[in-house]
């Protein structure tokens, strides 16, 4: 049984290996799950035990950047320090993941700049909003805490604070993955957090 479930495991790790490749090649509209079968060497029926569809696929890999993205998270606020010292961890990190990262990155390209709009991927998008606006919110909790111990300047709404840090850390992110070549995330990533938390310090 354990034999069953590692060869599973591989199996479901390939198809999204596979389905990556496709997809940054091809497109999302591009894609077929003939031509994510062939580069994977399984069966449509390997697929479809461990996926829906092609869509199946698409969110899936999405969900797994975002767990890892967490990950990271947690483990830079887990080092403790002061709230603009974690706060500024938390920015950078995330930046030299997505640069160090070739799947997270390739998984970000595909996502801006190579799915269009598909009616199968809807119910997915909604998910994708939805888990943003709460990632919105619990930033903005953590925001009311920086504002709480004097940190962070009192005022501006949380909420405003949080959907800043998101827009600022999404845009530089949009503008490397267009353009890589033209700096790099990891080098510039403690003067981008700098410029972002100098916005959200307290004045006093």
């Amino acid at each position: 049984m354990k034999r069953t479930k590692e060869e599973a495991a591989v199996t479901r790790s390939t198809l999204l290996k596979a389905a990556l490749t496709v997809f940054s090649t091809k497109g999302y509209a591009g894609t077929s799950i003939d031509a994510i079968t062939k580069t994977a060497k399984v069966t449509r029926g390997a697929l479809y035990h461990h996926f829906e569809s092609k869509a199946d696929l698409y969110n899936t890999l999405l969900k797994e950047v975002s767990a890892k993205g967490a990950t990271i998270v947690q483990q830079a606020v887990a080092e403790g320090g002061t709230f603009t010292e974690i706060l500024q961890r938390v920015f950078t990190r995330q930046l030299a993941y997505i640069e160090d990262d070739k799947e997270a990155r390739e998984i970000m390209e595909l996502a801006l700049f190579k799915t269009g709009t598909h009616p199968e991927l809807q119910t997915g998008r909604r998910k994708q909003i939805e888990a943003g606006q709460a990632l919105i919110e619990g930033i903005a909790q953590s925001m009311q805490i920086g504002i709480a111990s004097g940190e962070l300047r009192n005022d501006i709404s949380p909420m405003d604070m949080a959907r800043s840090f998101i827009a600022f850390q999404n845009g530089v992110l949009q503008m490397w993955l267009a353009s890589p070549k033209s700096f790099s995330l990891k080098d510039s990533s403690e003067a981008f957090a700098d410029v972002l938390i100098a916005g959200l310090r307290s004045k006093a």
